[in-house]
């Protein structure tokens, strides 16, 4: 029988006022994280991919497996 499994990550946050920062797609340049004062993009790919909701679901997945 087959079967899904989903693994969800979530960031909370607020939008910024104004477009920052020329790292990232999408949303990056106006989400700024809960606990930041960086929006997405304005942030390393290091610091990015710590705290983002792919991050928190790989690390969901890899518990799983692990």
């Amino acid at each position: 029988e087959n079967y899904n499994i989903v693994f969800e990550g979530v960031v909370s946050g607020k939008i910024s006022s104004k477009i920052v920062g020329k790292k990232g797609f999408g949303y990056d340049p106006i989400f700024i994280p809960s606990g930041h004062n960086k929006t997405l993009a304005e942030m390393t790919l290091r610091q990015k991919n710590l705290i983002s909701h792919r991050s928190i679901a790989i690390t969901k997945l890899l518990n799983f497996i692990g």
